[in-house]
């Protein structure tokens, strides 16, 4: 009489195992892409009242970079002079002042530039709204 076989074969659970992998694999990247929608986002019911002490960045809708009213060739550039000015004046407001088409990746690396520089206190520049708007 022969003895029982004891070993459990795991290989179909292996194949199973991997084809899920890369089922989730396939199907994950589909789930993470944004939905196209149309957002209208609000003007600001307040606004900084501008002061000659800021450190003003300004970017325009083509891609011109500017710290208060100095023209700035690149981003490196930018931190470098933006780092300077922040030392010598570490208690005063960078205000952020991007043109609205401007992607919000910009703006995300205009606010990461300004942190990287030192500043605490930063704020990103808008139109005040009308009394007519909601």
């Amino acid at each position: 009489m022969e003895e029982p076989i004891s070993k459990v074969d795991i290989t179909p659970l292996v194949g199973v195992a991997l084809i899920l992998v890369i089922v989730f694999m396939v199907t994950s990247p589909l789930m993470m892409t944004p939905v196209d929608m149309e957002i209208n986002l609000p003007r600001a019911k307040t606004v900084e009242a501008k002061s000659e002490s800021n450190i003003t960045i300004s970017y325009s809708n083509d891609g011109k970079l500017a710290l208060n009213e100095d023209a700035i060739a690149s981003f490196p550039a930018l931190a470098a002079q933006l780092k300077k000015r922040v030392a010598e004046h570490p208690d005063r407001l960078v205000v952020i002042r991007a043109d609205k088409n401007v992607t919000h990746n910009i703006v995300l690396e205009l606010l990461g530039t300004a942190k990287k520089a030192g500043a605490t206190r930063i704020a990103i520049a808008t139109l005040q709204r009308n009394r007519d708007q909601v």
